[in-house]
């Protein structure tokens, strides 16, 4: 029996373990039985370095981490930066630490007045696979050999929250927009660019006239399967 001093001690044990089962999310998959969540968050503290980087162009507000462009114009960009490229004038974010095998669900929107050509561009693996919002709604998937996957089911669109799942291992890739799923085997299906000294990373690029918010990230990795 627990003594009267004992119960406080216990009820605080027992709040703290509600709190973690219930901050903890639940880890389901198509490609993988198990996974170690290796990063999640709400946006409702400080920016996490490990994972987004430098926080220059980034802000957290209302339970929002919000991506604009650094500077507004070519002129003040090429005085503060000395050089006349990678100027900063797109909002751009870099998610970094992206195991070898995972899964990965992303909540986010491009805020923007409509589609510029080749924006705004999501890379799974930095200049890898490419998800592609499409004029008239849905998403594209084209995997780096340029083989391209049509998906207007899904009604991704601009200004408007993506609800994302991908799950990911070498030659196979399952993708998740808004409750439309499909899976992609393909020999060209992978994340790993040998130029890119920071990945494994997704790699977001606005355009002009854009800012990118994220609502909640959550990352296990699965590397360690036998399937």
């Amino acid at each position: 029996m627990l003594t009267k001093r004992a119960l406080p001690l216990f009820a605080l044990a027992l709040a703290f373990s509600s709190y973690l089962s219930a901050e903890e999310p639940a880890f389901e998959s198509e490609l993988f039985e198990t996974g170690t969540l290796v990063y999640t968050d709400d946006f409702n503290g400080e920016l996490n370095p490990d994972f987004w980087g430098a926080p220059k162009g980034k802000t957290i507000e209302g339970g929002h981490l919000i991506v604009n462009p650094q500077f507004k114009n070519a002129e003040e960009a090429m005085a503060k930066l000395n050089r006349d490229h990678h100027l900063g004038l797109e909002p751009v974010a870099h998610l970094n630490k992206i195991p070898e095998q995972f899964v990965c669900h992303l909540r986010y929107q491009f805020e923007k007045p409509g589609l510029t050509p080749g924006r705004p561009s999501f890379q799974i693996g930095h200049h890898m696979i490419s998800l592609g919002i499409t004029e008239g709604g849905g998403h594209r998937v084209r995997l780096p050999d340029g083989t391209v996957f049509a998906e207007p089911k899904s009604e991704m669109a601009l200004n408007e929250w993506i609800d994302l799942i991908i799950e990911y291992k070498k030659g196979t890739l399952v993708i998740d927009v808004n409750g439309d799923s499909k899976t992609y085997e393909h020999e060209a299906v992978t994340i790993i660019n040998e130029k890119d000294k920071l990945g494994p990373r997704f790699t977001f690029k606005g355009g002009e006239s854009c800012r990118i918010l994220f609502d909640s990230v959550r990352l296990w990795d699965c590397t360690n399967q036998s399937n």
